[in-house]
């Protein structure tokens, strides 16, 4: 019952394909991706065409409350508002993209949708964080983004050392340098998995608890939908903020380099 009304149905794990332009593959959640993001630009213009001092529309209020209120948050992150203006628009694009994403998997009939294609009838759409390789590809993106501000302030030997800190004859902090590379792997790893997992798992369970519960399947599974609602905000908001936290950690770490700096040429002129 609920499959037919609400389109669920066991996705597999990795994307399927659609069609290829030329080497490279299309798949539905790429499909569907390219339609969030379309769908995001366009609310945001449609936001900003419609802002005002005093918004007299309904949207452009909703949109710009959302704004301040992210940047509230990363103005107090970054504990300085120019620094947090220079890095909002990624982290905004961010947590509307990815909540954008999330819930796109749990519209009505979206699964519904199919496509004829040389494996057989696949399902034309497919949310955007339910795969691996979205994740990972976004997850890339902000820890991108992050070593390089990290460059940006403290320059590349400064960089290098933020890792490999000391005396580097000693082996102990050859092998603390080492470890923290790992740690930078491991922010990759967390970032996408957990994304991944939560969404991925959710419309899996979604689907799960509608098999069992048969012709009530509606009922079931109504609590879930709004469980997953909650857990997709969620996990946005995760993503931005972690993203944001990394952030300052790599620029910040420059201001400490120059404080140390400043105290230690001021001692010496003593």
């Amino acid at each position: 019952m609920l499959m037919s009304v609400f389109g669920l149905g066991a996705e597999p794990l990795a994307p399927e394909k659609l069609f290829s332009i030329g080497p490279l593959p299309i798949t539905n959640s790429m499909v569907l991706g390219i339609i969030s993001a379309v769908f995001v630009l366009g609310l945001f213009g449609l936001a900003a065409r419609a802002s005002q001092l005093w918004p007299k529309r309904r949207l452009a209020f909703y949109i710009e409350s959302i704004v301040d209120l992210v940047f509230g948050l990363m103005a107090e992150s970054f504990g300085d508002r120019k620094k947090a203006a220079r890095h909002f628009p990624l982290l905004i694009t961010l947590f509307v993209f990815i909540l954008v994403g999330n819930l796109s998997g749990l519209m009505p009939g979206i699964q519904t949708i199919s496509l004829s294609t040389e494996a057989g009838h696949t399902a034309l759409f497919r949310a955007w964080t339910t795969d691996l390789n979205s994740t990972l590809a976004m997850a890339i993106l902000s820890l991108a983004t992050v070593h390089i501000y990290a460059i940006k302030e403290i320059g590349l030997f400064g960089y290098v050392r933020h890792f490999f800190s000391g005396n580097l004859k000693n082996p102990i902090n050859v092998f603390i340098g080492l470890n923290e590379l790992f740690g930078e792997v491991l922010r990759l790893v967390t970032l996408s998995l957990r994304l991944f997992g939560v969404i991925y798992g959710g419309e899996a369970l979604l689907f799960a608890i509608s098999a069992l519960a048969g012709n009530f399947g509606w009922a079931a599974t109504l609590p879930i939908m709004f469980l997953e609602i909650f857990f997709s905000l969620v996990q946005a908001y995760l993503f931005m903020m972690l993203t944001a936290t990394y952030l300052v950690m790599s620029t910040s770490h420059g201001e400490e380099s120059e404080s140390d700096a400043t105290k230690a040429a001021t001692a010496n002129s003593r």
